[in-house]
């Protein structure tokens, strides 16, 4: 079976590309379960943490406090971001390779952010998701392309 993530990384499959270096990919969730849900993927092909070589693991915090960044200047997550890794597929982990969640939050968002877990895999909306999405990146690759 192909990884997804690995597929998105040699360019065999589009995604919302926010950001891109020698170890990682920064791109929008398809799937997201809040606005402008972010993912942090590992070039390198790691099912797990512990896979990823000690340099790459020592950078992704660092990468993910600077996406963190333009996410709340953009004015998503302001108040709070969750950092999440699922790893390995007993943590709920999907797509069996590194990728670090970056979900903003804003008070309240807890009933939307359960519903979203229950049906984000439907295909309910996708329209809309998917203008949002490109709405999202644009916004996003804007305040990253300023930061170089």
């Amino acid at each position: 079976m192909d990884c997804v993530f690995c597929a998105i990384a040699e360019r065999r499959l589009p995604a919302h590309r926010l950001y891109e270096d020698e170890d990682f990919i920064v791109l929008l969730d398809i799937f997201p379960m809040r606005p402008a849900h972010v993912l942090i993927v590992s070039r390198v092909h790691a099912p797990f943490l512990r896979d990823l070589p000690p340099p790459v693991r020592e950078r992704l915090l660092t990468l993910a406090e600077r996406i963190a960044a333009a996410l709340r200047e953009a004015g998503f997550g302001k108040n709070g971001i969750n950092l999440l890794i699922n790893d390995g597929p007993d943590s709920n982990q999907h797509v069996p390779h590194l990728h670090l969640h970056l979900i903003p939050r804003r008070p309240g968002d807890l009933p939307a952010l359960l519903w979203r877990l229950l049906v984000r895999f439907l295909p309910m909306g996708r329209k809309r998701i998917e203008a949002r999405l490109q709405d999202e990146a644009e916004r996003l690759r804007l305040i990253l392309g300023k930061e170089n």
